[in-house]
């Protein structure tokens, strides 16, 4: 039986507009995940996609809506172009970083530096291996604004703002980077480093006696993930009703799931190494040096 907790998943449905599963027990959204019942978002056409999801994700760094592109991680494993795009990233992540690049972050949290600086200067030390120049801040500046839930994208000027925001990264993209790159792989990177890292930072400069795993299962980056239903499922009785394929939505809450179980691959993904996040290895290994960084010269 798929269903192993007795707490069933937050359904929202609303007939003919949205129908949407919330998933925040660990066990669940591990075996939803391997079923076969769902798939990533860009599984399905963006025209055929829920009429909200498009609505709510062309104001996000997820989507490109002028060019209809999707982040790697949206894209089915199916898709042709998946293992390619992250190859691609592969290979650019494992550049990895300087020790003067952990030096000056220590540098900046030691003395209190604004959000913005951090923010700034990791944008750098993150994105500088895809563009072979610096970021300007303007980008950097600009990018913090796409959307990042569906609170603010319910309010009319931070959703035109976070439109407008993704357009102005992803231009700047298109001419800055190599003809053959996926714009949106590498755009998206910019606002997410902008976004997360500076709480990040901070985080770890307040727990600097805690183990690495610790700190970033305790606070996540990431919230949560989408799925998308590709088969009528209720899941083993987990659902009173079945899943609607191409409408039904669901939200894995990865980062409730990370502080619940400890357990690192709920940060990084959705509880096994199955194509958990690129960057993995790489934000793992600078938040241990930076934390050796930190206790040597507090």
């Amino acid at each position: 039986m798929l269903n192993q907790s007795s707490v069933k998943p937050l359904r929202i449905k609303i007939p003919l507009l949205l129908d949407v599963i919330i998933v925040s027990d660990p066990e669940q959204i591990k075996l939803i995940e391997t079923s076969g019942d769902v798939d990533r978002l860009h599984t399905y056409d963006t025209a055929s996609l829920p009429w909200w999801v498009k609505l709510y994700f062309s104001s996000t760094k997820f989507h490109d809506q002028q060019r209809d592109l999707w982040f790697c991680p949206f894209e089915s494993s199916n898709n042709p172009t998946y293992h390619p795009r992250r190859a691609y990233l592969e290979e650019k992540v494992a550049i990895s970083y300087q020790q003067e690049d952990v030096k000056k972050i220590a540098d900046l949290l030691k003395s209190n530096a604004s959000d913005e600086v951090l923010a700034d200067t990791m944008v750098q030390i993150v994105n500088r291996r895809f563009f072979d120049q610096d970021i300007p801040a303007e980008i950097s500046h600009t990018a913090k604004y796409t959307v990042q839930d569906l609170k603010e994208a319910i309010l009319p000027w931070k959703y035109i703002k976070g439109q407008k925001s993704q357009q102005k990264v992803m231009d700047y993209c298109e001419h800055s980077l190599p003809q053959n790159v996926h714009i949106l792989d590498v755009g998206h990177n910019i606002g997410e480093v902008v976004q997360s890292t500076s709480v990040s930072l901070r985080q770890l400069k307040d727990n600097l006696d805690q183990p690495i795993e610790q700190i970033f299962t305790t606070y996540a980056p990431t919230r949560q993930v989408p799925r998308i239903a590709v088969k009528s499922s209720t899941f083993d009785g987990m659902l009173s009703s079945p899943t609607n394929a191409g409408k039904t939505v669901l939200l894995f809450m990865i980062a409730k799931a990370a502080a619940k179980t400890r357990d690192i691959a709920f940060t990084f993904g959705t509880g096994s190494s199955e194509r958990e996040c690129v960057f993995k290895d790489f934000f793992l290994q600078f938040m241990a040096d930076l934390q050796q960084e930190l206790k040597v010269n507090s």
